[in-house]
């Protein structure tokens, strides 16, 4: 049976992170495996983030696996081919794989959107946020006229 993948990255701030993955599990997209992308200096923001993440999968029934490794921001190479990876392992194997681009800087946002128009991935999630103002907010306390959840597969790659 094909497995919900969810593959996702640090950025700045450790809400972009959990928020997108909330409003991802809010939607109905509850997976069953996470793969974070942790960059350089963000270390104790993943050990955190991976705590949370576990505890709000609880919440939705799910004992979800979690599997971090470390990318260079910079090395746009380096971290296309560590998530290239991922995504080709995952999907090889059948499962359905969602990529959020939420929490990421443009660097390595970039390198993630090249690989998964790529390797056609099934989801590319995006929660905008009109007012930043609520950016560390966890997601139920962002007033909801203000955020976006969107799949830009579905909106964007028809």
């Amino acid at each position: 049976m094909a497995e919900k993948v969810y593959v996702t990255m640090t950025g700045v701030s450790r809400w972009p992170v959990l928020n997108g993955l909330w409003a991802a599990m809010c939607k109905g997209y509850v997976p069953d495996r996470l793969h974070l992308f942790v960059t350089q200096g963000r270390e104790k923001d993943a050990e955190t983030l991976i705590r949370w993440v576990k505890l709000l999968a609880k919440s939705y029934g799910k004992d979800l696996q979690v599997f971090s490794e470390k990318i260079e921001e910079g090395e746009f190479l380096s971290s296309g081919k560590k998530i290239t990876a991922v995504m080709e392992r995952e999907r090889a194997a059948g499962n359905e794989v969602a990529i959020d681009i939420t929490p990421g800087r443009k660097a390595i946002v970039s390198s993630a959107l090249i690989s998964a128009w790529q390797k056609q991935v099934d989801h590319v999630f995006y929660l905008y946020l009109e007012d930043m103002r609520n950016s560390s907010n966890p997601y139920p306390m962002i007033p909801y006229h203000l955020q976006h959840f969107v799949d830009l597969k579905e909106e964007v790659w028809k």
